[in-house]
């Protein structure tokens, strides 16, 4: 077996093991990630906004009512994204 042949071999090993080791040490996101860009606000990181963590990040009420779409006192996941007006124009 060749040199470069050997070194290829050694180096796809290696790469397996330290991808391997990497998977052994994946840390699951907080629940708070699937805010997006509104997650610093869930100060608690339980992946919803309360109205106290909107009212102590500086927001309005009628925004959180506006976002609320379920009314449950919670901004959740969902709620977070931003909604897309439907393409096509409205006639």
């Amino acid at each position: 077996m060749s040199l470069p042949r050997m070194a290829g071999i050694a180096l796809g090993l290696i790469s397996t093991l330290l991808g391997l080791y990497g998977l052994l040490h994946v840390r699951p996101l907080p629940l708070s990630a699937r805010l997006g860009a509104m997650a610093p606000i869930d100060r608690n990181q339980d992946g919803r906004i309360s109205a106290s963590e909107w009212a102590e990040a500086g927001r309005t009420p009628a925004d959180m009512a506006r976002l609320d779409v379920d009314g449950d006192g919670f901004i959740g996941p969902a709620e977070s994204r931003p909604r897309r007006k439907p393409a096509g124009g409205g006639e």
